[in-house]
């Protein structure tokens, strides 16, 4: 391929935190992927990168008769990636696709910048804004937080990812938020403009108890089967009820669903994301047939919902 096109660069990787780390570097026009690598649960970071990035992919597959991961990965079945290859294709067809999709129409990358968050000022809202999400959840968090402005109100998140993947998702949100998107830390103030994240880490984030309203993270067991816990997050806020908006993205499981509802209890606005739109409607449809949740959002409307309602 090098001697096809010159001028070209070609990045090898052998696990997924160093094609991470690579292609959020390089930031590669096109990338061939082991189809083994699109079965791990990391793999939601390197699509959400990806799709970031304007990266086109392909899995390629061992053999003609293999097994597709997208027949089983929910996050695979949603229209990303391509399968067409396998390892016995010969090099002249790697380079005939590679040729197709690296002069395929490319998005605007003009309309795709930082700062194309909803206005708003940090006096229009009066509320906290708590986000729990898991499987699909990257790219739903990418959905959601490219509608905050850049005065957004206080936004704590808590996304399950594997352990080594926290900071990409950080710097990955932080690259599409107009507001500051940072990796939570303990006795961290909450602050308006700012958006707070906890994935990989070994502690439980949570909320001081008593005002000004700081980050609190605790070490601990796993909580509803997760480190850190979107029920942990929850019902640390429980003592602000009333100044907080919460809501459970798409994912696996029933983590926030107990959390969520003690804060409805106690008179926060709750939401869950809609059937239709989530990768794994579990923890969503948890929290809405318990009445956790008092609203079903579209991921398309989620924005706007917790933004009017931090508002009120």
């Amino acid at each position: 391929m090098e001697s096809t096109y010159p001028g070209m660069k070609v990045f090898l990787a052998n696990n997924l935190m160093m094609a991470y780390n690579q292609a959020e570097a390089a930031q590669p026009v096109f990338a061939f992927v082991e189809d083994g690598f699109t079965k791990l649960p990391e793999f939601e970071m390197m699509l959400a990168l990806f799709s970031a990035l304007d990266t086109r992919w392909v899995a390629v597959m061992d053999s003609l008769g293999a097994t597709p991961a997208r027949k089983s990965s929910p996050l695979l079945n949603v229209g990303a990636g391509i399968f067409e290859l396998t390892k016995t294709d010969s090099p002249v067809q790697f380079s005939q696709y590679f040729d197709m999709m690296v002069k395929a129409p490319r998005r605007d990358q003009t309309r795709a910048g930082k700062r194309n968050g909803a206005a708003g000022s940090a006096t229009d809202f009066k509320k906290i804004i708590l986000i729990g999400s898991s499987t699909g959840g990257v790219e739903a968090l990418r959905s959601v937080l490219v509608g905050f402005p850049a005065q957004c109100p206080p936004t704590l998140i808590v996304q399950h990812t594997g352990k080594n993947f926290g900071q990409g998702l950080v710097s990955l949100l932080d690259r599409i938020c107009a507001a500051k998107v940072l990796p939570a830390d303990d006795n961290m103030t909450l602050e308006p403009g700012h958006v707070y994240v906890a994935a990989g880490q070994r502690r439980h984030m949570g909320m001081t108890q008593r005002k000004p309203m700081r980050v609190r993270l605790k070490e601990g067991p796993p909580i509803s089967g997760h480190m850190p816990s979107v029920d942990a997050l929850f019902t640390s806020a429980v003592p602000y009820g009333k100044e907080v908006v919460a809501t459970i993205l798409t994912g696996m499981g029933q983590d926030g669903a107990k959390g969520l509802l003690a804060l409805r209890n106690a008179g926060a606005t709750t939401f869950a994301q809609d059937e239709k739109s989530s990768v794994v409607y579990g923890m969503p449809r948890v929290a809405w047939e318990t009445g956790a949740a008092e609203k079903q959002v579209s991921l398309a409307r989620m924005a706007g919902a917790l933004l009017q309602a931090a508002k009120a």
